[in-house]
This record gives structure tokens, C-alpha cells and sequence, in this order.
């Protein structure tokens, strides 16, 4: 096994004639330096994308299961060798810090990890009995869909592609991925790494382009989606598939809450919020958004929270010494956090710290941003921002925290931060959300062990944990008769009175409250 080189720096190519462009370019947004380039998929070529995955499906299949665990610890092996590689990948193409980068590298190769160490248990046989016909052994097994396409954003392209994919691969399935166009350099090397680890090439097909690739790739009937991604993408993705019943599994967006209580740890709390909110430059599906905090310890935690970030966070890009906090990593959400900023801004919004992009350079960076004074009428309150700002909503009461953030019409996580683990525990019982926590946020719901989705307006289906493994199968039941076979069973033809009779005293006895009524019927008193 090889450690494999980082792409060469090369002039971009452009499409002459204004014709379409032939390569996806990608630069830095930190810094707008050049990275590489890939060839976009022909949308032609879709059919035999699709044929080749579905050729080699079943041979994938019944390889076995032992075989495609030892493909999935050569994978791991290949991260592994390749981990500062990857991570570099990572800096320059998403402008993370390299901590940010880090943290994305272990998530993901843990993933890996997991599928192999629980594939087995997850995906064996279950037998079942029957009680009316226990003459017959019957068995569920978990059989893959076939083709499965999985659609990634940008902001973890490592982390929200491996998942899906180490799942459906130790389940038997053939993949298709189209990662964002915006992540093309780690798309890349991680496809050069799984052709290092041995993964057959028609087993696992990575394809470029933007949104009309993907809906080729839906009409040409995959028999599974797996999408990570907007609500609005999501929400076409799910309506094509709904024509081809196509089952999917959709991650979407989220306006994440934690909640203060008025007997938090301050300190903690303000620390754990703030990376929370702020990590990758709050550019995930679960960073926090919204800051619910209790009225009366609200002045001293914005202090705390302001001097955390006065302290802590150095915006810039991620190669440069000290940074704690990248770029955004496109033009077009950079265009949503501004103007939802100043959205919020025109109707009232108090900016306590940060509020303004940070000139000077061709990078793309916004510095952290506390907010108050909101309303519901403005965009930051009801949208999905997915940038580096906290909004610090007051509370007077605990159910009062719960309503408001339970109407949000997303639900993929929450917390709440107390030093009372009952009253903390009670409170997040109540949230409605995939993942909620006490005293943290994005660490638990980060880790492979756990199923990853929310509810709502978030989306449906599970990636990660067992049943993101169990996400990618279908159940097929079967069946053999234990003993020899009967010349006819109780069921069949002909239909007679004795027949009837005698099933209906053997139901009526079977499922009799008592026991002393049901010795009563099988003797016939």
C-alpha cells in the first residue's frame, strides 16, 4: 500500500467557444489559490454509470460478508496511512483550521472502524417463531437494495460521505457518489484511496456535476438514495424519488437550540456553546444557532461568551498559525449569513460582537457574531444560517424554553446546560429532535455509534450506528418446514365444519386472558 501524492498545482482550463466547462476548478476560500481540477461526468454517460453499478452488484454481494469487512479494513488501513494528507486536503479545500480537520479525519476513519467491528452482529440472521404454524422455522436476513447513489455536501465532505458509504458497502450494496461540487479535491482523493484499498471500480463509481447529475441519477433508478443536504434540494430529491418509489434516506438542514438554565455552569456552558456554534465556522447541520438563555443569568453569560471569543477564535485561513476558526466556504452562503444579517439587523437586531465580513485578501471570512433583541419575524429566526452566528434569546421559564424551540420546524439536535442532571435529563426528554444532550452538543452526536438524523423539517432515515447499517438493507423473510412435510396443512383446501371448528376453539384457547379459560376451551366445557 502506497501513500499517495497531493494533487499538483496546475493552471485551471476553461471551456472555450462558451461552451460548457468540462472540469470543476477548485480554489481556496481562504485564500482563492488555486487547488486542481476533475472532469465533470457527461450526463450521457449516466446509463452506463448505472449499468456497470448494477452488474457488479450481485458478485459484491456474494462475495460474503467476511470478504467485504477485510475491504472495509483496507480502507480504514489506507486513511490511516493517508491521515496528514487528507487532512491537508481538508485545510486548503474547506479553509479549516487544521484542528476543524482533524477532528472530521477521526469521525470519519471511526466510522470505518465501527462497520467492522459491528457488521457481523448487525447484519446476521434472526430467527422467529410462529405460534399458530410451529411445525415451520422461519428467518429474517437483511439483503441489500443494489444500487445505492449517495449525495454529499461541502462543509464535511469526509465525515457525511463515509458513513453512508462504509454502510452500504458492508451491506452488499454498490455505490454511486456525487460529492459537492464544492469538495472535488478530497472527493478525489478518496476515491484514488479506496482504488488503493482494492474496492472493485464498478463497485464504487464517484461521478462530478452539479444538480441537473443528479437528477439523471435519480431517473436512472437507483434503488436507494442516500442525500445529505438543504431542505429545499431535499425536498425535490424526495418528490423524484416519491415518482420511481425509490426509498431514501434525507439529512437536511436544522436551526439548532441550547438552552441555559439559570443554575448552568457559566464558564462550561459559554465554552461549550461557543464551539459549538462556532466549530468549522458554524458551518454544520448541527452547530448551534440559537442560544436560549435564562433571564436572569443572561447579562453574565453574553460576558462570558464575548470573552470566550475574544480569547479563543482567530479567524483566518486554516493554514495560517493560530487559527481557530476558517473560511465559509462559498460565495452563496457567505450571501446567506450576510443577509440574514442584516435582515435581522433592519428590524431591530442588537449585534453585540462581530457583524461584518473581514476585508482585506481574496478569502472568504466572517468573524464570530453574537446577536440579541430578535424577533420571529426575521429571517435568522426562522432559516437555517449555517455561519459563524449566535442568537441569545431570553427565557423566564423551563417549558418555556422547550416550546421555543420545539417550534422550529426543524429537529436534528439540542441541548440544555445545567448543573441539575434530573432537571436536565427532564428537559431533553422533551425536545423534539434526533439528538439531545446535556451539557454538550456536537461532540455525542458526532460519534459512529450513535444513529445520525432528525425529525421535521430535518429529514428522515439514519446514517451512522447500527441502524445506518440497517438503513441500507431491506428485510426478507423465509421459510422451511422442520420436519418432513405433511401430506396437507390445517389451511388448505377443503374448507369443513370440523375444520373450523377445531381452529376456532384452538384461537379462542390460545388467546384467552386467563389461564384457568383457556384450560376451560381446550377442554370444550
Amino acid at each position: 500500500m502506497t501513500t499517495l501524492t497531493a494533487p499538483t498545482q496546475a493552471k485551471s482550463t476553461e471551456s472555450a467557444n462558451g461552451q460548457k466547462p468540462s472540469v470543476i476548478v477548485s480554489t481556496s476560500p481562504a485564500t482563492g489559490r488555486y487547488l486542481g481540477e476533475v472532469p465533470i461526468t457527461p450526463l450521457e454517460s449516466v446509463p452506463t454509470v448505472m449499468a456497470k453499478a448494477r452488474a457488479a452488484q450481485s458478485g459484491w454481494f456474494r462475495a460474503g460478508l467476511r470478504h467485504r469487512i477485510d475491504v472495509l479494513r483496507r480502507i480504514k488501513n489506507a486513511l490511516h496511512l493517508n491521515m496528514d494528507l487528507i487532512i491537508s486536503t481538508q485545510i486548503a479545500e474547506q479553509g479549516k483550521p487544521p484542528m476543524d480537520a482533524l477532528q472530521e479525519f477521526w469521525a470519519a476513519i471511526e466510522t470505518f472502524a465501527f462497520y467492522i467491528r459491528r457488521s457481523q452482529e448487525t447484519l446476521a440472521p434472526r430467527r422467529v417463531m410462529a405460534t399458530l404454524l410451529p411445525h415451520r422455522i422461519y428467518w429474517i436476513e437483511r439483503r441489500p437494495y443494489g444500487v445505492v447513489l449517495t449525495i454529499t455536501p461541502w462543509n464535511y465532505p469526509l465525515l457525511l460521505s463515509t458513513a453512508p458509504i462504509a454502510a452500504a458497502l458492508a451491506a452488499g450494496n454498490t455505490v454511486i457518489w456525487k460529492p459537492s461540487e464544492y469538495a472535488t479535491q478530497i472527493a478525489a482523493l478518496f476515491t484514488k484511496i479506496m482504488r488503493d484499498a482494492g474496492v472493485p471500480e464498478d463497485v464504487f463509481q464517484t461521478v462530478y456535476g452539479a444538480g441537473d447529475l443528479g437528477a439523471a441519477l435519480i431517473k436512472a433508478k437507483p434503488n436507494k438514495i442516500s442525500f445529505t443536504g438543504s431542505v429545499p434540494t431535499g425536498r425535490k430529491i424526495a418528490a423524484a424519488a416519491g415518482e420511481l418509489l425509490i426509498p431514501c434516506q434525507l439529512e437536511l438542514g436544522a436551526k439548532d437550540a441550547a438552552i441555559v438554565l439559570d443554575d448552568a455552569d457559566l464558564d462550561r456552558s459559554a465554552r461549550g456553546i461557543v464551539w459549538g456554534g462556532l466549530q468549522n465556522a458554524g458551518q454544520a447541520c448541527l452547530s448551534i444557532e440559537q442560544v436560549y438563555v435564562a433571564r436572569s443569568v443572561m447579562e453574565p453569560f453574553i460576558k462570558i461568551m464575548t470573552e470566550v471569543i475574544e480569547r479563543e477564535i482567530k479567524v483566518g485561513p486554516g493554514e495560517a498559525p493560530g487559527v481557530t476558526m476558517g473560511a465559509i466556504s462559498t460565495q452563496l452562503q457567505m450571501d446567506v449569513i450576510e443577509g440574514q444579517l442584516a435582515d435581522a439587523v433592519a428590524k431591530g437586531a442588537q449585534v453585540i460582537a462581530g457583524g461584518k465580513r473581514l476585508e482585506g485578501g481574496n478569502g472568504r471570512l466572517f468573524p464570530p457574531t453574537l446577536l440579541t433583541k430578535v424577533n420571529p419575524d426575521m429571517k435568522i429566526m426562522r432559516d437555517e444560517t449555517f455561519g459563524p452566528i449566535l442568537v441569545i434569546i431570553p427565557f423566564d421559564r423551563d417549558d418555556e424554553a422547550v416550546s421555543m424551540s420545539n417550534a422550529s420546524p426543524y429537529g436534528l439536535t439540542a441541548s440544555v446546560w445545567t448543573r441539575n442532571r434530573a432537571r436536565g435529563l427532564a428537559m431533553i426528554d422533551q425536545l423534539e429532535v434526533g439528538h439531545a444532550a446535556v451539557n454538550d452538543h456536537i461532540m455525542s452526536a458526532s460519534i459512529p455509534y450513535l444513529p445520525w438524523g432528525g425529525t421535521k423539517d430535518s429529514g428522515y432515515g439514519a446514517s451512522r450506528g447500527k441502524e445506518g447499517l440497517i438503513e441500507m438493507t431491506r428485510a426478507q423473510s423465509f421459510s422451511i418446514e422442520r420436519f418432513a412435510p405433511l401430506h396437507t396443512e390445517v389451511l388448505w383446501y377443503p374448507y369443513t365444519p370440523q375444520k373450523y371448528n377445531l381452529l376456532r376453539r384452538a384461537l379462542r384457547a390460545l388467546y384467552a386472558p386467563t389461564i384457568a379459560e383457556k384450560i376451560r376451551l381446550l377442554i370444550g366445557r
